[in-house]
């Protein structure tokens, strides 16, 4: 009997521990598995300049511009400028409210074209790390006009009389341009045609799809920053495309195309997924929205303020809570 005793307690002791072990293990669980936290902030960073070349020694206004995954500027987030051959002032620095961190790049020294890279790397605790690159040309200054003596004047009018007759001749003509023009002219036509063909995608693409905004069409086609901002630029300046402010868009159509002029603000897919919650009528918080769409309370707040400035959605507190109703209500 005193053996079946055990045998029985033995049974139940295992039964308790083969229910506990599930309870331990979801209370060790690390948060933000299946506790609706919100999705980690990638940051998206840009960097923009009105030019690509610069002249040795110039100083060049520049800036970069930071987002998150939505699309949203990133105030405060740490920015890092590097750049071999040039220095920029300040090297390093946070965003200001609209996601904008701005400086200086100053060129160094150069006594042939140097082509060089500037990149900016954006930081913030708990985002993931945003980087870009920008191509820049630093050309070298023009050598100043020297004039020459009588007697060494003579002696170079000499020389070019000399070399015009020599190039007067077939021979001439030929070893010339075999040895210095033909390699030159060779690179200069092989990096136009890739630049026409690099233009006649981007070009084909606004055309295919008018409206589309940069970092989507950064995006499909696939191309860098500096790239697509150039050919953009140069097919803007020659009447091939314009441009358009959308928020914090610039959308690009064919110059030949109107741009849709419509009645009231045009809203993001977050923008109309909020709003239909907000028009569901239970008066949500920033906190409950964010949880409900899954993105972070920062892109809410900005949101809702473009919502209330477009006349959309109006607050109203309800104790420590800012609730959030559609403005008809």
């Amino acid at each position: 009997m005193r053996a079946l005793r055990l045998a029985l307690l033995g049974i139940l002791a295992l039964a308790l521990l083969a229910v506990a072990l599930p309870a331990i293990s979801r209370a060790t669980d690390p948060p933000g598995m299946d506790g609706g936290m919100d999705p980690q902030l990638v940051l998206l960073a840009d960097i923009r300049s009105d030019f690509n070349v610069m002249e040795s020694g110039s100083a060049l206004p520049m800036r970069v511009v930071v987002v998150d995954q939505h699309g949203v500027p990133v105030p405060g987030a740490l920015v890092d400028i590097s750049a071999a051959g040039a220095s920029a002032a300040p090297s390093s620095g946070v965003t200001d409210a609209d996601g904008v961190f701005r400086f200086r790049l100053t060129a160094g020294p150069a006594s042939s074209p140097l082509r060089t890279t500037v990149i900016a790397i954006a930081t913030i605790p708990g985002a993931a790390t945003g980087s870009d690159s920008f191509a820049l040309t630093i050309a070298p200054k023009p050598v100043p006009l020297q004039i020459l003596p009588q007697h060494e004047a003579v002696s170079v009018g000499l020389g070019a009389l000399l070399a015009a007759v020599f190039l007067s001749t077939e021979f001439g003509r030929y070893g010339v341009f075999k040895v210095l023009v033909f390699p030159l002219y060779s690179r200069l036509k092989k990096e136009e045609v890739l630049d026409h063909f690099v233009r006649g995608q981007i070009y084909g693409y606004i055309v295919s799809h008018p409206g589309q905004h940069y970092n989507s069409m950064r995006q499909d086609l696939r191309v860098t920053n500096g790239t697509l901002a150039h050919h953009l630029r140069t097919l803007e300046m020659m009447g091939f495309i314009k441009s358009y402010r959308d928020g914090v868009f610039k959308r690009f159509y064919p110059v030949e195309v109107s741009i849709p002029q419509e009645s009231g603000v045009k809203l993001s897919d977050l923008q109309m997924r909020m709003l239909d919650l907000v028009r569901s009528g239970s008066g949500p918080t920033q906190m409950e929205i964010a949880e409900r769409l899954s993105v972070t309370q920062q892109t809410v707040s900005y949101n809702l303020r473009t919502l209330s400035r477009e006349g959309a959605v109006r607050m109203e507190k309800d104790g420590r809570n800012t609730r959030y109703y559609p403005l008809a209500a």
